[in-house]
């Protein structure tokens, strides 16, 4: 082994240690750092793909996607990245009329906007979350239709074929919807099965699909794919969303907002 390539790859180790922290980095970003030109840089990246220790994306690298196999209980999660679920549960609640229909699906970030749902009137919200049916009955002024099913306590909502039934005699104006997972290659992804098939059928009675996320969701990807994102009208999430996946969204025709 000669002594420019004992540097490469003491480069290489480097740029994964970096990327496991950062979880993505541009070409120039990696060339600045190291001193060595772009080409250098693509060239290790290269490398590092084919040896499937990085993912290469468009301008840069970023970690290889963790698969959730399960998620962190909802009364955890509503203490991780509160302030940008608040924003993203306002940004969602002014994209509802009122009068509307719709489907509400739990999860902390669901729940940010049955928050944000106060300053509306008359609508109507069918929802499986045991939390957001306790927020819009305190705040008094909606129609509230809740699923049927089998409690799930970690998430304090209700799973199963009943509900699957109920929701095939329904059609909402909007569905929104949080997601275990996302990226532009596998679009949505959940734990399970059963939990990916209900979440089809949510999609299903709706005239516009609203995904919900912040943007840490970006960084993993849950077991079960449900769909693309080609099947998403609208989707609401952090400024944390970095520019070339924003881009690749944006370019599927998708209604990005970023908050």
């Amino acid at each position: 082994m000669t002594h420019t390539d004992f540097l490469s790859l003491e480069r290489q180790d480097h740029i994964v240690k970096l990327v496991t922290e950062r979880g993505r980095l541009t070409v120039p970003e990696l060339s600045q750092l190291f001193d060595v030109s772009d080409a250098t840089i693509r060239r290790d990246l290269a490398a590092l793909a084919a040896q499937n220790r990085v993912q290469r994306v468009h301008g840069g690298v970023m970690r290889l996607q963790s698969v959730a196999t399960r998620e962190i209980p909802i009364v955890l999660r509503q203490k991780t990245h509160i302030e940008e679920k608040e924003r993203i549960g306002l940004a969602t609640a002014a994209l509802i009329q009122d009068g509307e229909t719709l489907l509400l699906s739990g999860g902390s970030t669901g729940l940010c906007v049955a928050r944000q749902l106060h300053q509306h009137h008359d609508l109507t919200v069918v929802t499986d979350s045991l939390l957001v049916i306790n927020e819009l009955l305190q705040q008094g002024q909606h129609k509230v239709i809740m699923l049927g099913g089998t409690i799930d306590p970690e998430e304090q909502a209700v799973r199963g074929t009943l509900s699957r039934s109920v929701l095939a005699q329904l059609q909402v104006d909007k569905v929104i919807i949080g997601t275990k997972g996302i990226s532009v290659g596998r679009g949505l992804s959940a734990e399970t099965p059963e939990e990916a098939e209900l979440f089809r059928t949510y999609l299903s009675i709706a005239d516009h699909v609203i995904v919900i996320t912040d943007s840490s969701k970006f960084e993993q990807s849950a077991l079960v794919q449900v769909v693309s994102l080609d099947a998403i009208h609208t989707l609401v999430t952090d400024t944390g969303l970095d520019s070339d996946t924003a881009e690749q969204i944006r370019e599927k025709g998708i209604y990005l907002i970023l908050v």
